[in-house]
């Protein structure tokens, strides 16, 4: 019990230093939930250029460059507000070289892509394993019941999507994809880090928690995905 007890509290202080990590940015965390016309007024006067919006089912996803901070935001946009604000790698405001305008130089790969996917498949996991019986004691020589926990791993069947737009990437696992400690998460979907997007492959991985960053590993030939990291999970997938 006490193994499990330090295990849960590396976990908490896994999952509170990502919530330190998916800050909004401070210059405009008082936007989120802000009406989207009046966001892109306050954007605009607080020094951000609008780079580019692409649009992936219900929700709107923007770009906004700040010259004056350095800065790079991705902005998503449901129901005509601003749901979430979070700082992305300065490559995804790049431009055409003809036109930079003081913007970073063009890097991210698979920036034009507008990519939706659902995939279902199965999977293990680590679970805890309650089990009981008789053992035998040498020092009172008698048989002794016991009960303890064990760390397993349990089979099961899940599902997942993963949307990609403007070289900007999200994962909304489900069921047993989702540890029972997680952070990092909005509305059930995480951001994808470290995203490359090839015509072959799509690669990254979240942070679930501080212990658990799974890896995406999508083959868009074969349509097969691969989740690696404490859940092992591989699935077949469609494009929407």
């Amino acid at each position: 019990m006490r193994v499990l007890s330090a295990a849960i509290l590396l976990l908490a202080a896994g999952a509170a230093h990502d919530q330190a990590f998916a800050q909004t940015p401070s210059a405009v965390s008082d936007l989120v939930g802000a009406r989207a016309a009046g966001g892109e007024t306050q954007l605009e006067a607080r020094g951000y250029s609008h780079i580019t919006t692409n649009t992936v089912r219900d929700t709107k996803w923007s770009i906004w460059w700040s010259e004056r901070q350095r800065q790079c935001i991705s902005v998503a946009t449901a129901d005509g507000r601003y749901t979430v604000i979070q700082g992305v790698p300065a490559a995804n405001c790049s431009a055409p070289a003809s036109d930079t305008g003081g913007r970073p130089p063009q890097e991210s790969a698979g920036r034009g892509e507008t990519i939706s996917l659902v995939c279902i498949g199965s999977g293990s996991g680590p679970a805890a394993q309650s089990n009981s019986g008789y053992r035998y004691n040498s020092k009172t020589k008698k048989f002794e019941y016991e009960m303890g926990t064990t760390l397993g791993r349990d089979a099961f069947s899940s599902d997942l999507e993963i949307e990609i737009a403007n070289g900007l990437g999200r994962v909304h696992p489900s069921g047993n994809l989702v540890s029972p400690i997680h952070s990092g998460g909005v509305q059930g979907w995480w951001p994808i880090e470290d995203l490359m997007v090839t015509p072959d492959r799509i690669t990254g991985q979240y942070r679930m928690n501080g212990m658990n960053k799974p890896r995406i590993d999508y083959d868009r030939r074969a349509r097969i995905v691969h989740i690696r990291e404490a859940t092992d999970f591989t699935g077949r997938c469609e494009e929407r």
